[in-house]
């Protein structure tokens, strides 16, 4: 079956607001992430869930980040984290959770994937899953049952690591690794690369979108705020994925057209929202 190209002028009119609108109807992202070094992560994507229309954002990050973060984002509520026990106090609120930006690989990354697949298990609420969160993942899919509505959002690599493989075996057959990945993980999957796939089991839509530029350090975390952002917005899972994907791809080419792809930064993509969501 060949993929289908992404509807984004019909899921775009989804994302139109009741003049009486308040910020409880946009939804409650929160964005965990964020390990001592890579605060940056954690500030790319909780700004661009709060600038993609989400109406509240909170952020659990390292204590050491809060500075950062009231300057960064200031409309995003940052609550310094260095527990799983303090993590608890926020869970039970949100209503999606945008997990793995810069969380990294020890005792504190484990605490905050543990509770956050823990909670949304038990409360049914939607997670998005990236960066090191997706290479934690296999082992803590053995120790507890996942949520039921969960978004992966692996490059080549991760993707690789998910289905215990070589990253040629997966480049091969890209829509197979994407499939296998859903299937596995009971997820919707955003396979991210040249031409990236957005997958649910046989159900797989394709963005023709982006160019080079967008191979940077930053640009996965922007795109897992805005998904993020956008099923708080009450988009489908399936449906936040695929906007996402194109909005983001987007707002790359039309930055890459007016300058060039070589100064391309993430906060770029994030400042080009307004653009791309009115075209």
């Amino acid at each position: 079956m060949n993929p289908r190209t992404i509807e984004t002028k019909k899921l775009l009119r989804k994302l139109l607001r009741n003049s009486e609108s308040h910020k409880g109807d946009f939804g409650h992202v929160l964005v965990v992430a964020g390990n001592i070094g890579f605060g940056g992560a954690a500030l790319l994507s909780s700004k661009a869930a709060i600038k993609i229309g989400a109406g509240l954002v909170s952020l659990a990050t390292r204590s050491e980040h809060l500075q950062a973060a009231l300057s960064f984002a200031p409309e995003v509520m940052t609550k310094p984290v260095d527990s799983g026990q303090s993590l608890e106090n926020y869970l039970d609120f949100p209503t999606v959770i945008c997990l793995g930006p810069g969380l990294g690989k020890d005792y504190w990354s484990e605490q905050m994937i543990y509770k956050s697949l823990e909670n949304t298990y038990k409360n049914k609420t939607p997670i998005l899953i990236d960066a090191d969160g997706l290479n934690l993942l296999p082992e803590f899919s053995k120790k507890l049952p996942l949520p039921k509505k969960i978004v992966l959002t692996p490059h080549l690599g991760e993707a690789a690591r998910l289905l215990n493989t070589s990253v040629e075996k997966v480049k091969k057959n890209k829509i197979s690794a994407a499939k296998k990945i859903s299937n596995k993980y009971n997820s919707v999957v955003v396979l991210k690369s040249h031409e990236t796939l957005i997958c649910k089991e046989d159900k797989i839509y394709i963005c023709d979108k982006g160019n080079p530029g967008m191979a940077t350090a930053g640009m996965g975390d922007v795109l897992s705020g805005m998904i993020s952002g956008l099923i708080a917005q009450k988009l489908s899972l399936f449906e936040a994925a695929c906007l996402g994907v194109d909005l983001h791809a987007r707002a790359g080419d039309i930055y890459s057209e007016k300058n060039n792809q070589q100064s391309l930064l993430p906060t770029d993509i994030i400042d080009l929202f307004a653009r791309v969501i009115n075209e």
